[in-house]
């Protein structure tokens, strides 16, 4: 809990320097409206579409493939251990 705290007030924190700096905004009008923050050119629409687009895509193969591949291979590990305690011989005694 306290960590969660820390890391809570921190990033609050960093949004609020954000904020007051100018950063924040000249981040979020280079996302709406390809804006490129100093200077006069804007980034036409279709590439920030594609930009905006291929961004989404990693997020969504980051979280949702990966895990999906982890737990593929949790699976075959643990049918593995199963399979190696099957071939262990039996203990004759279970107490000395």
């Amino acid at each position: 809990m306290k960590k969660a705290i820390i890391i809570s007030c921190i990033s609050i924190g960093g949004l609020i320097v954000l904020e007051q700096s100018g950063i924040l905004n000249s981040l979020l009008m280079f996302l709406l409206v390809g804006a490129i923050p100093g200077t006069d050119y804007n980034v036409p629409s279709s590439i920030m579409m594609l930009l905006i687009a291929s961004v989404i895509w990693l997020l969504f193969f980051r979280f949702a493939a990966i895990e999906a591949l982890y737990s593929i291979s949790v699976k075959r590990s643990a049918k593995r251990i199963v399979q190696q305690k099957k071939r262990m011989p039996k203990r004759r005694f279970s107490e000395i």
